[in-house]
């Protein structure tokens, strides 16, 4: 029971940190879109809260239904764990999910822009926010192994992303 509550509180602070690097991605769409589209400070405002509160809500069950069980089932040891197969393994999940809701959207209605392929650079930070989760959760996840062995020698602890969370 202790492994488990202490997964569960390790893998919860890293998907924090992913949520705020994803809220840093979206900041910067949101203002880049400002820039583009003439929208009111209260309209960004506006924007951003609804934002991070949605984003909030969708990582929260991301990492209830995928991160959390997968963090529970990867051993500490695994090569899996090593903070660079972390990251990309986060950043091909988290694409891939968003990959599978275009695919099937872009299957069921054309293109997924609503018949248009017109492209915009802004709309890259919210294309790759659900990437940049995975990959800065599951980092920051792997970061956390102040006792595992990789190639026969222990790897020490060299910093953590989220100390404020050791005072709950």
């Amino acid at each position: 029971m202790k492994t488990f509550l202490r997964k569960m509180k390790l893998s919860f602070q890293a998907m924090v940190c992913g949520w705020i690097a994803c809220n840093m991605a979206l900041l910067a769409g949101m203002l880049l879109a400002w820039g583009h589209q003439n929208y009111s400070p209260q309209n960004v405002a506006g924007g951003i809260l609804a934002y991070g509160f949605g984003s909030g809500v969708v990582i929260l069950a991301a990492w209830l239904f995928v991160f959390f069980p997968v963090d529970l089932l990867v051993p500490e040891t695994s090569w899996l764990r090593r903070p660079r197969v972390a990251a990309l393994c986060g950043f091909l999940a988290g694409n891939g999910v968003l990959l599978a809701i275009m695919i099937g959207e872009t299957w069921n209605s054309g293109y997924p822009t609503g018949g248009s392929a017109h492209f915009e650079w802004y709309g890259l930070a919210f294309a790759s926010s659900p990437g940049i989760t995975g990959m800065v959760a599951a980092y920051v996840r792997s970061r956390d192994c102040s006792t595992q062995l990789y190639n026969g020698r222990p790897i020490n602890r060299i910093s953590k992303a989220y100390d404020i969370f050791d005072l709950l």
